[in-house]
């Protein structure tokens, strides 16, 4: 029985023109550099920092970031922040999705410049909300469900994953022995997976009210709705 779904934050309830900061980033720097890249974003990822200057500023010296660098990394957190916009619908699915069943969020991202939790109205419609920077863990990672787990008082087979990323949430979701749900708006074909495990796909949160409720219901059969 589905008590609680759990939405995952980038590319599944918002989106951004401005791009993925970690990603700009690692455009900004210089190719003696690059080497560092992945250590500094998942710092940003798994550690709690103030603010977007204190992270930048913890590894200016062992990356070696100039001046400029600094700069235009804040200002692509800051853009990221500004332009970030709810895919059509997401809020009206997610408040259909309450009525339902416990709602939660599990983001793999940084503390700071998530205003727009409050500008979008996310804040106020989950509740209940984890961010790997808090719990110093990224999905797939089993501690981040573990996390959430213990944060809803829930078993893994009452939650539900809804998320964009095939890695990352729908694997990470698998392995914790939640219901996977796929957002797959793009309708890119399915990675190879075991045949047997039980995958819902939705194209637009639209749906997912509707297929919710039928596993609820005790739809067992995997489906791709839209």
């Amino acid at each position: 029985m589905i008590r609680a779904v759990v939405f995952d934050l980038w590319n599944t309830l918002v989106f951004s023109p401005a791009g993925s900061p970690f990603q700009r980033m690692k455009d900004l720097l210089h190719p003696d550099q690059v080497e560092r890249v992945d250590g500094l974003a998942r710092d940003g990822m798994i550690r709690p920092y103030p603010s977007v200057q204190a992270f930048l500023e913890a590894w200016r010296g062992p990356v070696g970031l100039d001046e400029a660098q600094v700069e235009a990394m804040a200002l692509a957190f800051l853009e990221a922040g500004d332009q970030a916009q709810c895919f059509k619908g997401a809020p009206e699915a997610v408040a259909a999705v309450r009525d339902l069943a416990r709602v939660a969020l599990l983001s793999n991202t940084q503390t700071f410049g998530l205003e727009l939790l409050d500008r979008l109205g996310i804040a106020e419609r989950i509740r209940v909300r984890m961010l790997s920077a808090e719990i110093g863990a990224l999905k797939p990672e089993p501690a981040a469900f573990e996390a959430m787990e213990r944060k809803l008082g829930l078993f893994p087979g009452n939650l539900a994953m809804v998320g964009d990323s095939w890695k990352d949430d729908v694997e990470g979701a698998l392995e914790a022995g939640w219901t996977a749900i796929w957002v797959n708006r793009e309708a890119l074909p399915r990675p190879s997976h075991d045949a047997d495990a039980l995958i819902y796909e939705v194209r637009d949160l639209s749906y997912l009210p509707e297929l919710i409720q039928g596993l609820q219901d005790g739809m067992r059969c995997p489906t791709c709705l839209g």
